[in-house]
This record gives C-alpha cells, sequence and structure tokens, in this order.
C-alpha cells in the first residue's frame, strides 16, 4: 500500500513484530507472520523473541525462514 501511495519514492520497508503462525502475539496489538510480511513487501522483517526464546533456536529460524520463501512464492 505505501509503495502505490508513493510510487516515485524509493524507500526500504522494515517490518517489526513478526510471529510465526504458530506462536503468540505477546505484547504486540498487530503482529504479522513473516509470510504476510514479505507477501505484503517488506524489504526486511524483525523477528526477536520467538528465536530468542525457543526451545530450539535454529530450528525456529528454519521455520521463520521457510514462511519467508512462502512469502516471497505469493508475491
Amino acid at each position: 500500500m505505501l509503495r502505490e501511495s508513493f510510487p516515485d519514492k524509493e524507500f526500504t520497508l522494515v517490518c517489526p513484530g513478526i510471529r510465526p503462525g504458530e506462536d503468540v502475539t505477546d505484547d504486540h496489538k498487530r503482529p504479522c507472520t513473516p509470510r504476510d510480511a514479505i507477501r505484503d513487501g517488506a524489504d526486511y522483517i524483525v523477528v526477536g523473541r520467538p528465536i530468542r526464546n525457543a526451545d530450539d533456536p535454529n530450528a525456529k529460524a528454519e521455520r521463520i525462514i521457510k514462511e519467508i520463501q512462502a512469502g516471497l512464492d505469493d508475491r
């Protein structure tokens, strides 16, 4: 929506508050999944607590990477 509103501007979209589909929202009022953020045009996503607090951070990161790829496939 931002890119459509400002077609003559070059900018980078960073989306914080990313939560994988199976995670809770924590304190975020409008969390977004990696897939949705990438599909909707985010250039970068910010993922902190879901990886930091995971029992297996590597497995959680791999799951997020798969969700990112799904978002790219949806574009």
